[in-house]
C-alpha cells in the first residue's frame, strides 16, 4: 500500500511539474500563455487518469479548479463548460443503462446468440460483437461491455473453465465485446457523449445533423465494422468450438429468464418512447436529445412506473464517468477559448488547403485514430478535436459534418491498446495480453482509417447533409 501511494504521489508530482513548466517556459509562436497552461492541465489530467492516481471525478474537479486558480478561465466560464449539454446528456442516459442492466434483457440477447451460433466459434464471436454493439447504441459503453463480459465469462466457465489466456475463444470474445461496445456507441447519437459533442458544435456553426440522419449513417457503418472485426478476430486467433455444456448453458439462460416481467415491459416501453422522441427530433426540434434523456430519466421513476428509484439511480448510475466528462468539457473549452486547440490542429494540418478532399478526410481519420491511442479518453479527444477539425474542414472546403463524424468515430474507438476505459474492463480478466491486442489491433486500425475516410463522407454526401 505504501509503495502504491508513493507511485501515485510521484505521478501527481509529475503532473504538477508539467503545469509549472507550462506556466514558466517560453511560449511557442502562435500560442498564448493561457493556451499553453490549458494544454499543460490537459496533459496533467491524462497522467492522473491513465495511471488511476485517484478517483477520475476527483481528478477532473481538481483540474477544473486549477483552470480558475491559474486564470486560464473565469469561474463562470469554467462552470459553463463543465455543466454543458454533454454532461447533462450523460446524466440522462445513465438511467437507460441502470434500468436495462437490472433486467434479463441482456441475458436473453446473449442466450439467443449462443443458441443461434451452436458450435460455430466465428458465429459466436460475431454474434457477441453485434449484440453488444446494438445494445451499446442506446446504453453507455462501459456498462454494456461489463454486462456482455460477465455473460462471456459465464460461457467460458461452462465451456470447461479454461485458465484465462489459454483459450483462443476466450481471447476473441474478450476483445470483440469492448470493440462492439465502442463501435455501437458511434451508431446513434444516444450511444455516447462524443457524438453529442460533434452534434452540438455542428449546430453552432449552422450545419446541424439530425438524430435520424446520424443513425442512417452510423448503423450501417457500425454493423459493417463490427461484423468484419468479429470475423477477423475469430480467424486471427483460430477460436476453438464451444462445448455441449456451453450450449446447455444457453438453454438455461433463455429458459431461466421466463416471460418478460411487468417491470421489464415498463422499462422497454420507456426506452422505446425515448428512442422514438429522439428520432422525432429530426422533424420536431423541440425534442432536444439531452432534454429527452433527462425527461426519460424522470419517467423511469414516475408513480405507477417506478422502474428505477432515485437510490438505485444515484448508487449505480456511474457518476465518476459523468463528472469526468464534465471536467473534460471544461478543459476542452479552455483549450478552445485560449486558441490552444486551433494551434495544435494548425500545426498538424499546415497546407491542408491545397489537399484533395479525400486526403483531408484520410489525414483526419488517421490523426484522430493515433490521438486516441495516446489519449485514452474518448470524450477528451472529441472535446479537444471537434471544433478545430470542423474549422479546418471549412477552410479546406470539405464537408464539416463528415469531418465531425470521423472525429466522433475515432474518439469512441480504439483497437491497439487496452488503455481506454472500455477495453480496459475486459483486459483486467487476463484472457488476452497487451501484446495480443497490439498484434491484432493495428490491422483493423489501418483498414478502418481508410474505410471511415471513404464511407462517412460518401454517406453524408448521399444524404445531402
Amino acid at each position: 500500500m505504501k509503495r502504491d501511494t508513493r507511485t501515485k504521489w510521484l505521478c501527481i508530482c509529475f503532473a504538477v511539474v508539467i503545469i509549472i513548466a507550462a506556466s514558466v517556459f517560453p511560449v511557442p509562436g502562435g500560442l498564448t500563455r493561457q493556451g499553453m497552461q490549458a494544454l499543460g492541465i490537459m496533459i496533467a489530467g491524462l497522467i492522473l487518469w491513465v495511471f488511476e492516481v485517484m478517483n477520475i471525478a476527483v481528478s477532473a474537479i481538481t483540474l477544473c479548479t486549477l483552470l480558475v486558480f491559474l486564470n486560464v478561465m473565469k469561474p463562470a466560464e469554467m462552470f459553463k463548460g463543465f455543466g454543458g449539454s454533454v454532461f447533462f446528456f450523460m446524466v440522462g442516459t445513465m438511467s437507460i443503462t441502470t434500468a436495462l442492466a437490472s433486467t434479463t434483457i441482456p441475458t436473453r440477447i446473449a442466450g439467443g446468440i449462443l443458441k443461434w451460433s451452436r458450435k460455430n466459434p466465428v458465429k459466436l464471436v460475431v454474434g457477441f460483437g453485434v449484440g453488444t454493439a446494438i445494445l451499446s447504441s442506446i446504453m453507455s459503453n462501459i456498462p454494456t461491455c461489463a454486462l456482455f463480459a460477465s455473460l462471456g465469462i459465464a460461457i467460458m466457465k461452462a465451456d470447461g473453465d479454461p485458465k484465462p489466456g489459454t483459450s483462443n475463444l476466450g481471447k476473441a470474445l474478450m476483445i470483440v465485446i469492448p470493440a462492439g461496445s465502442v463501435i455501437g456507441g458511434f451508431m446513434t447519437p444516444a450511444g455516447g457523449p462524443t457524438n453529442i459533442v460533434a452534434m452540438n458544435y455542428l449546430e453552432e456553426i449552422g450545419r446541424p445533423i439530425t438524430f435520424l440522419n446520424w443513425m442512417i449513417i452510423g448503423y450501417p457503418i457500425g454493423l459493417i465494422c463490427i461484423i468484419l472485426f468479429g470475423i477477423f478476430i475469430s480467424l486471427f486467433y483460430k477460436s476453438e468450438p464451444i462445448s455441449d455444456n456451453a450450449l446447455l448453458k444457453a438453454e438455461e439462460m433463455i429458459s431461466g429468464a421466463g416471460p418478460l416481467t411487468k417491470r421489464e415491459k415498463k422499462a422497454l416501453t420507456v426506452v422505446i418512447l425515448m428512442f422514438v422522441a429522439w428520432v422525432a427530433s429530426t422533424w420536431f426540434p423541440i425534442f432536444n436529445t439531452t432534454c429527452v434523456a433527462l425527461f426519460g430519466t424522470c419517467l423511469f421513476m414516475f408513480p405507477g412506473i417506478e422502474v428505477l428509484t432515485w437510490q438505485d439511480y444515484s448508487e449505480k448510475g456511474g457518476w465518476d464517468a459523468t463528472f469526468m466528462v464534465g471536467g473534460v468539457g471544461a478543459i476542452a473549452d479552455a483549450a478552445l477559448m485560449t486558441g490552444a486547440a486551433k494551434w495544435l490542429i494548425d500545426s498538424a494540418f499546415s497546407g491542408a488547403g491545397s489537399w484533395s478532399p479525400f486526403m483531408v478526410y484520410l489525414v483526419i481519420s488517421a490523426l484522430i485514430c493515433i490521438i486516441h491511442i495516446i489519449i485514452p479518453s474518448g470524450p477528451a479527444v472529441a472535446a479537444l478535436a471537434v471544433a478545430p477539425i470542423v474549422t479546418l474542414a471549412l477552410s479546406a472546403n470539405v464537408n464539416p459534418v463528415a469531418a465531425a463524424m470521423i472525429v466522433s468515430y475515432w474518439s469512441a474507438i480504439t483497437f491497439v491498446l487496452p488503455t481506454d476505459a472500455v477495453p480496459l474492463f475486459t483486459y483486467k480478466f487476463g484472457y488476452y495480453s497487451m501484446p495480443d491486442m497490439i498484434k491484432e489491433g493495428w490491422i483493423p486500425s489501418v483498414v478502418y482509417v481508410l474505410f471511415v475516410a471513404v464511407s462517412i463522407p460518401f454517406a453524408v454526401g448521399l444524404l445531402g447533409i
